[in-house]
């Protein structure tokens, strides 16, 4: 079964994320939170249902996107925590030394995370199970061999997912085969190796990219919302691309309103500047607005949070948090 560690015990999360390639996370958030995430959610959901605009999800699937900034409580309060931010610089935080000639050496570049995608699945009575996959397919990721222990900075990417409802194996849980995240891309898991991430209202699911999963078949009469975070190291395209209208006004070309004039297929999220600007810094930084040390991310010749931030006299620094 799947491995329970407080969130506030981050180091002895880490070390089950490692050998299991995922952990259940225990004190994640308050049942409070989660409502009103799952109200935030809902009338998006309703949404979806009434349209049915996707030609992705499935019949019985109804999604809220663009969660990120959608919901206050998922994006300042779940998303901020401390302890989170550490499981995620660990293993998805990049620091090389390439040749970057600096003084007398090389010199050291560090990046980190950013958030690559975030939706609330309502997952309805008589859904079935997904097929069990890798997050990290989406980038071509092949491993080529089986390892016996976990080597830090072989990931490229982690989910998070947040349960609106008591979660079972009837209901849907998320399926989970540990250790998966060491084998070979030819090993193939066999029926016993799978557990169900059972959680309680308040737990967290978080996981390796590279780690065998899939959300389970609802076989119960009710609905099933989770929430689901997704990163990436920040140097690789996130699954949604984050724009507001205002980088093409910087850029000079047309301003454009929605995203179904560019792409419905590659949905392209889009947000005004007036939204972002409500974010918090850390927020701003998760979603990519920022420049990776020295060049990756810049908009017109500048760091793009500056275009947040320009009379906001207690900015910070691009290093800071």
């Amino acid at each position: 079964m799947a491995r329970r560690v407080p969130l506030n015990d981050p180091d002895r999360a880490i070390q089950v994320i490692a050998e299991d390639g995922g952990v259940i996370l225990t004190g994640f958030s308050s049942v409070e939170d989660v409502q009103k995430v799952n109200e935030d959610a809902a009338p998006f959901l309703e949404a979806f249902r009434a349209e049915r605009t996707s030609s992705t999800a499935a019949p019985d699937t109804a999604r809220c996107t663009r969660l990120f900034g959608r919901s206050d409580t998922a994006r300042e309060t779940w998303l901020q925590q401390e302890p989170l931010r550490k499981i995620l610089l660990y293993f998805l935080r990049t620091v090389t030394k390439p040749y970057h000639w600096v003084g007398d050496g090389y010199g050291e570049l560090a990046t980190n995370p950013i958030l690559s995608a975030a939706a609330t699945l309502d997952i309805g009575p008589g859904a079935k199970a997904q097929d069990l996959h890798r997050d990290d397919f989406i980038w071509q990721q092949i491993h080529s061999e089986t390892r016996t222990t976990y080597t830090p900075g072989s990931d490229i990417g982690m989910g998070l997912l947040v349960v609106g409802v008591k979660t079972s194996a009837a209901n849907g849980a998320t399926l989970f085969v540990p250790r998966s995240h060491l084998w070979a891309h030819t090993r193939l898991p066999k029926p016993e190796e799978t557990v169900a991430a059972e959680l309680d209202v308040g737990e967290a699911f978080m996981f390796l990219s590279s780690a065998v999963h899939a959300g389970g078949a609802n076989t119960t009469k009710q609905s099933r919302p989770v929430h689901g975070f997704f990163y990436c190291r920040s140097y690789i395209r996130p699954e949604v691309r984050w724009h507001t209208s205002a980088e093409f006004a910087i850029g000079g070309l047309e301003m454009i309103d929605h995203a179904d004039q560019l792409s419905k297929e590659n949905q392209h999220l889009w947000w005004t500047k007036e939204e972002v600007q409500r974010w918090s810094v850390a927020a701003q930084k998760q979603a990519g607005y920022l420049i990776d040390h020295p060049f990756i991310g810049y908009c017109n010749e500048t760091d793009p949070i500056k275009l947040f931030r320009a009379n906001d006299s207690g900015m910070q620094t691009m290093g800071a948090r």
